[in-house]
């Protein structure tokens, strides 16, 4: 934590009475930088180069020019209307695939692996994307099945889109996990 510049946690961590409590903290500190692609010390390198940046004025979306997309404004507070777009969409799901789009390394995200390694989150550990999106197609599936009485031989189709840089990584990733429950005769590689 030193090398990251965070003395004020180190002080407050050692003035902290309860011993509980100061190794829980240690504990989640830890944890993140178990969890937290590079480590602590990268992340807060980063994160400082990015905001000394933005602080300069540097804009990295420059050349971009934002647009409104055109579509229909939901009513969060109008339930009839979001039922309607809700049954629209349930009929139309189980005519859906997924298509992930995962030809890329995290290295310009200071991560060696795949992007679809990454974490979700830093609080759970072991959820890359890849086993959010699974989880979501598997919901889909799921949910279909519910709706349409449809049986086990059912399934959404997902294709993973790869380069040749992570294509071995992507499958051993997939095979690690059992596909995720997707089911290897159920996805597709492509590259």
């Amino acid at each position: 934590m030193k090398e990251c510049g965070q003395e004020n946690l180190i002080k407050k961590i050692e003035d902290q009475e309860n011993q509980e409590k100061k190794q829980a903290i240690c504990e989640q500190v830890v944890a993140l930088s178990k969890v937290t692609p590079t480590g602590m010390t990268n992340y807060c390198t980063r994160g400082r180069s990015l905001l000394k940046a933005s602080k300069e004025g540097a804009n990295p979306f420059d050349k971009y020019k934002p647009e409104v997309p055109t579509g229909v404004f939901l009513n969060l507070d109008n339930s009839k209307e979001l039922d309607e777009y809700e049954a629209a969409g349930l009929k139309e799901l189980s005519k859906t695939g997924f298509v992930l789009i995962a030809g890329g390394l995290g290295e310009r995200l200071g991560y060696s692996g795949i992007k679809i390694d990454l974490p979700v989150t830093t609080i759970t550990k072991d959820y890359c994307y890849l086993k959010y999106y699974a989880q979501y197609a598997l919901a889909c599936r799921d949910r279909v099945r519910k709706e349409e009485g449809l049986g086990e031989d059912f399934y959404v189709p997902f294709c993973i889109m790869v380069s040749g840089d992570t294509q071995a990584k992507t499958v051993a990733l997939l095979e690690a996990n059992d596909y995720f429950g997707l089911g290897k005769d159920r996805v597709d590689i492509i590259k």
